[in-house]
């Protein structure tokens, strides 16, 4: 049988069969297959007792001045961060006017060459018309003859490396 932490799609069942989540009818299917499975025993009965610990914590309680120290220690930290602050007040104006003026004037720089573009003229498109070159059967044999002698020459020359021996 596999349990949800072999199909990975329902293990939110046993982490909520552990809290105590489960109405009645799928908590006794869940103790049915957990009693069945060790796998899932295990991982229950760790979740358990992570809840039951849980369950049993008691968090400290607050001082009566917690409050005034939470307080002054934030003051500290805004009077440390103020030198940068001051260093950035400059920048921060400057980036807040820069940003909306450069994206105008890139808003009218767009639109100013959209709307006063130059008009397209069609161009005629021109006639082309294929030249074929009258060729002598003469000379159209001495190209191939040519040919033939340049690829027997390339047949007895070898590369420089294929003379070397392999090692």
């Amino acid at each position: 049988m596999n349990g949800p932490l072999q199909t990975g799609g329902n293990a939110e069942y046993l982490l909520d069969y552990a809290a105590g989540k489960l109405n009645a009818e799928l908590r006794m299917q869940m103790e049915q297959h957990i009693n069945q499975c060790p796998a899932c025993r295990e991982f229950a009965g760790g979740q358990e007792s992570v809840w039951q610990t849980l369950d049993s914590w008691e968090p400290a309680a607050v001082s009566m001045d917690f409050d005034r120290r939470l307080y002054q220690r934030i003051e500290q930290q805004q009077q440390q961060m103020s030198w940068w602050a001051t260093l950035a007040q400059p920048l921060n104006s400057l980036f807040r006017h820069a940003v909306p003026i450069s994206a105008a004037a890139g808003v009218m720089l767009v639109a100013g060459l959209l709307l006063f573009r130059p008009a397209a003229v069609p161009v005629a498109p021109q006639s082309q018309s294929a030249q074929v070159e009258v060729l002598q059967p003469e000379q159209a044999q001495t190209a191939l003859e040519d040919m033939e002698a340049l690829r027997e020459f390339n047949q007895l020359v070898q590369p420089d490396n294929a003379a070397e021996p392999k090692m």
